[in-house]
């Protein structure tokens, strides 16, 4: 929906909740949701106990209502993307904004609204609700945790965020397939979210939210130092592929440098020996570097573009690295020339990586470097049977269990398009 919203008045919104041990509110907060107008709310069973069982039982009482379920707990970013592959099928609400809230409460119906109607004005960027985190009351866990992935996360990718912990997302109907195509099964998945929209240039249009934790933020299922040190690898990862590979280029160019310095290129004056040293060295080290980068560390599609921007940042770097050489010569005469070419490019290697992620490997269109969808057959299927008369209608309250079986198969596993329409039971609309 690209069109504004009048204030107060929701747009067509689908809610997806994924839901692990709930409390028993979670059906009255649903109801809230759907007397403020929300097309549809899923709530995704990621294995819940038994004795919270009667709180899915409510909520498939609930006119509006769908309850998805995983027999175990696969975490939540699959939760996330069953909701979204499941969502993405129904054709009745194709063109809907999707708003992501977490189970516990800590969002409020208001701010769901809120979101929703931010992201029914966009059609290419992600909102964000975003918490004030700086507040007293905030427990300090989170706080701390949010200050260091913020900072470090403007760091790495050049993005200023002011939550990236944030569960309350919305998400224009368009990028649906888009999130399903992310990596991540379990708290990782939301900051694999931010990062492939910071490497791909997608808009992150940032709402303000109520910050509300309740009994020091006890209820939430994040295990603070497993998915904590989880979420900080998939958020450093970029800068240590990037290191690896860096090293990796970096000795094939030192020994390189050797092998012409004190060899090939021995008879040459000095300055003809350096340049000439080091010419040969960076066109062998920038083949296995580009490589490395593009593939492992930016996600990108080998393009002319890109390999002639590379190129151009190649051609600056073997200047300086040149240059810095010869200042670190004659400023320390008695160092190794090997030593100080080590040095000049540790310190052009911090510069390399910001201007190869801002402009190198900038994709021009989010989309077309977005990993190779694979669910364009289990959407069309579902449409197909929806259009033949064999899905469930919009709205309804129902059930659908995803067995481990059925999570086998292609990587995102997710086969709702294979269940017969009968496993849907019977659709209740909730409203026209």
């Amino acid at each position: 929906m690209s069109t504004k919203q009048r204030r107060g008045q929701l747009p067509r919104a689908v809610v997806a909740i994924p839901a692990l041990d709930p409390e028993a509110s979670l059906p009255g907060y649903v109801r809230e949701l759907l007397d403020q107008g929300v097309l549809q709310v899923v709530v995704v069973d990621d294995g819940s106990r038994p004795d919270r069982q009667d709180v899915f039982t409510a909520l498939e009482a609930v006119d509006g209502c769908t309850v998805l379920r995983h027999e175990k707990n696969k975490g939540k970013g699959r939760a996330l993307k069953t909701a979204f592959a499941y969502i993405r099928s129904q054709a009745a609400w194709e063109g809907a904004a999707v708003v992501t809230a977490d189970a516990d409460g800590q969002h409020t119906v208001e701010d769901v609204c809120a979101v929703a109607r931010a992201a029914a004005e966009e059609t290419d960027k992600l909102v964000m609700g975003v918490r004030d985190l700086g507040l007293e009351h905030v427990p300090v866990r989170s706080k701390m945790g949010n200050r260091v992935t913020s900072w470090a996360f403007h760091l790495l990718y050049g993005v200023r965020l002011a939550d990236t912990q944030t569960g309350l997302r919305g998400v224009p109907w368009d990028m649906l397939e888009w999130c399903l195509a992310i990596g991540g099964e379990r708290f990782e998945y939301e900051m694999n979210m931010l990062i492939k929209a910071a490497r791909e240039r997608v808009g992150l249009r940032q709402v303000s939210i109520q910050v509300i934790y309740f009994d020091n933020n006890a209820g939430s299922h994040l295990r603070t130092v497993r998915d904590a040190w989880r979420v900080f690898l998939v958020l450093i990862s970029g800068l240590g592929w990037y290191t690896m590979a860096a090293a990796l280029s970096a000795a094939a160019d030192v020994l390189s440098f050797w092998l012409c310095s004190a060899v090939i290129f021995r008879p040459l004056t000095d300055l003809a020996c350096y340049w000439w040293s080091t010419l040969t060295a960076r066109a062998l080290s920038s083949s296995i570097n580009y490589t490395l980068n593009r593939r492992y560390v930016f996600g990108s599609r080998p393009r002319k573009q890109t390999m002639a921007r590379y190129y151009c940042l190649w051609l600056g770097q073997l200047v300086c690295s040149y240059l810095l050489l010869l200042v670190i010569t004659a400023v320390f005469p008695a160092l190794p020339p090997v030593i100080g070419k080590a040095l000049a490019d540790i310190l052009l290697a911090i510069f390399s990586y910001q201007i190869q992620l801002r402009w190198v490997f900038r994709e021009e269109d989010a989309h077309e470097a977005g990993e190779a969808l694979l669910f364009q057959p289990f959407l069309r299927a579902a449409e197909d049977r929806t259009m033949d008369g064999g899905g469930s209608a919009a709205g309804g309250a129902h059930s659908v269990c995803l067995s481990p079986r059925q999570h086998a198969g292609a990587r995102d596993q997710l086969v709702l398009a294979s269940l017969p329409s009968a496993a849907l039971g019977p659709p209740r609309v909730h409203r026209p």
